[in-house]
């Protein structure tokens, strides 16, 4: 049998031993999906997404598993067997086999129908295995395109799988056509849309909204088609300054009065019929109400105050508009050991959204004697990474540098390490000064110490090496935005000894 046919050969595998794909686009990227119950709860977490997941289970129970569609896995370098199609029959399966385990909302209806099988007869189950990964990816992409009978993923997390692919391809959108058949318009319509979306997710939003309804807007439950039918409309983005440059989202409009507009409007869509417009912002009122909903939102002004197409604004806790620390009259940066701009409140998961835009959050903080340090610093609080990958690749490895450089002079470290070149210290390469504060006889903590021997190991894909090609190199690959995310986040343990750097 060649390769090519891999889903007409079935086999059969053990229910239990199969294992769940983490990155599935119907899981809810901002949960943590450990146990069997982080699944089952993440799944029924929308009622009607509930309803169908019972009916499953009812239907496996009163007729036995039939798989008439393939449940497809692939095995994985460590030997254990991912599914890749059919999470949620196997994710029934496993429920019906050990109804204890399952979430205490829907026990009872799982224990009553285990009670009508054999659990021996769904032991195991045929399912096809995938030679990798990639294979099963394909397969995947075949059975939810939107000319699909299966049961579809919703939009958003339809985008999300797109972003997912052009991640990892280093954002070449030709190869992922090549690799996927996609429409080259609908991967920049998804990635666009994707970014609209993950701005409704930054803390001046969020700081906005009540608990629940920030947990909305960052799950999969928000309607992504309303978004795009409300952004879609030419007259909505006049009015509120986006500009869409391919898959790049401008904002051109006084930040702060957008964030408040974008805010209100979404919870006007979170409350449905309750939002007092006399009916619900749903794809059924957009566009034909959206002059009655423009009529209660806070106006979008193009004023001179405030930043257009970046943010640098962070929310002041004590209204429910947005204001600036970074735009204020203290702009000019002192020789003072400590920065001292105030911090709002931080909002749950902030720093490992690997979909963030800004490198960092508004409510972070340093403690420094170098102006230029500060200023970078405010800077990457505010600089749009989508907009400016390279520019922020290669500013991080000058922050670094600056970073080890404020530390040695700090701690008075420079005369010792001077030593390490007849020059002196003005000579000695960022490899040299990383080397020494790895050094046993360093200072620095071992959590620093363990960032700095990643740092050194030119095997990583996050080390020194990749940092230096951002400014010496001519490749422009590895500036992606969640990789520069993750470069920052697998840095702050050390820039949190370097330089104080802390979430308040």
């Amino acid at each position: 049998m060649s390769k090519s046919d891999w889903w007409n050969k079935r086999v059969l595998r053990s229910v239990d031993n199969l294992k769940f794909w983490q990155n599935n686009p119907r899981l809810d990227p901002a949960e943590e999906h450990v146990r069997l119950n982080d699944f089952v709860e993440d799944l029924i977490s929308v009622d009607s997404e509930k309803n169908s997941f019972l009916d499953l289970i009812k239907s496996i129970a009163s007729k036995g598993f039939m798989p008439i569609d393939p449940v497809v896995v692939w095995q994985h370098e460590n030997g254990q067997y991912i599914v890749a199609e059919g999470n949620r029959r196997v994710l029934a399966l496993k429920l019906l086999r050990n109804p204890e385990k399952s979430p205490k909302a829907i026990r009872a209806i799982v224990s009553k129908q285990a009670a009508m099988i054999d659990r021996n007869d769904i032991e195991k189950i045929y399912v096809c295995c995938a030679p990798s990964f990639k294979d099963s990816r394909w397969y995947v992409l075949q059975r939810h395109s939107t000319s699909s009978t299966q049961r579809t993923w919703q939009r958003l997390q339809q985008q999300n799988f797109i972003l997912q692919l052009y991640d990892e391809v280093d954002q070449n959108i030709d190869l992922l056509i090549a690799e996927t058949g996609f429409d080259r318009s609908e991967v920049i319509q998804a990635l666009r849309y994707v970014e609209v979306r993950n701005i409704a997710t930054r803390p001046e939003i969020l700081s906005q909204m009540t608990e629940d309804e920030a947990a909305w807007v960052k799950s999969y439950r928000m309607n992504m088609t309303v978004l795009e039918r409300w952004f879609g409309s030419k007259e909505i983005r006049e009015k509120w300054g986006i500009e869409f440059d391919g898959m790049v989202v401008n904002i051109t409009s006084n930040i702060k009065s957008f964030y408040n507009a974008y805010a209100q409007f979404l919870k006007l869509m979170y409350l449905g019929k309750e939002c007092g417009l006399g009916f619900a912002i749903n794809t059924r009122s957009i566009p034909e109400q959206n002059q009655k909903i423009l009529a209660v939102l806070p106006e979008v002004t193009f004023t001179d105050e405030g930043i257009t197409t970046t943010d640098e604004s962070t929310p002041d806790s004590s209204s429910s508009t947005s204001t600036s620390s970074e735009t204020s009259s203290s702009e000019t940066s002192t020789a003072t050991p400590e920065d001292t701009s105030e911090a709002p409140n931080k909002p749950d998961g902030h720093r490992y959204n690997p979909d963030r835009n800004q490198l960092v959050h508004a409510f972070c903080s340093i403690t420094v004697s170098s102006a230029k340090l500060k200023a970078i610093f405010r800077e990457f609080k505010i600089l749009p990474i989508d907009r400016y990958k390279n520019v922020t690749a290669a500013s991080l490895r000058v922050f670094l540098e600056l970073s080890v450089d404020e530390y040695t002079f700090q701690n008075d470290l420079q005369s010792k390490m001077s030593t390490l070149d007849k020059d002196g210290y003005n000579r000695l390469t960022l490899q040299r000064k990383l080397s020494y504060l790895n050094d046993k006889t360093s200072p620095l903590g071992q959590g620093a110490k363990k960032v700095i021997s990643k740092l050194l190991n030119h095997t990583n894909e996050h080390s020194l090496d990749t940092l230096n090609s951002y400014i010496h190199g001519m490749e422009t690959h590895k500036t992606s935005r969640r990789f520069i995310n993750g470069f920052w986040d697998i840095l702050t343990p050390l820039f949190s000894e370097l330089i104080e750097f802390k979430e308040k």
